[in-house]
């Protein structure tokens, strides 16, 4: 199942929706960030507790999303729909804006105490 969410899902996406343009991909997925999930941004960002990055927030949310949608209608053996592949694609780029979003922050705050340091 991981090979068809980390690999597939977006693969057949950029065929059927982007024409196998990336950058037609990439920009869609940038107006959403811009656009629809905008309000969403600062809660992506937040790890909380001052840490700097949070695996565990990440990795528990993640397998909610597989337990919900990636599992689900999903017999072991079984060959995947279209249906099943246009039901998850919407979750999928979300994830990817949401893995961009907060490698940003992670680098942000990573360099932010880098300078706080150097000057010290």
């Amino acid at each position: 199942m991981l090979q068809v969410w980390d690999t597939m899902i977006i693969e057949s996406a950029l065929k059927t929706f982007y024409h196998s343009d990336l950058e037609v991909m990439i920009q869609a997925i940038q107006r959403n960030i811009t656009d629809a999930w905008s309000n969403d941004i600062s809660s992506w960002e937040n790890c909380g507790h001052n840490q700097t990055v949070c695996p565990n927030l990440y990795a528990s949310e993640s397998v909610r999303l597989a337990c919900k949608f990636a599992y689900r209608n999903a017999t072991p053996g079984s060959t995947l729909e279209d249906e099943y592949f246009l039901s998850r694609l919407p979750i999928v780029e979300k994830r990817l804006a949401q893995g961009g979003i907060r490698l940003a922050a992670v680098l942000n705050r990573l360099f932010n105490s880098e300078v706080k340091i150097a000057r010290a």
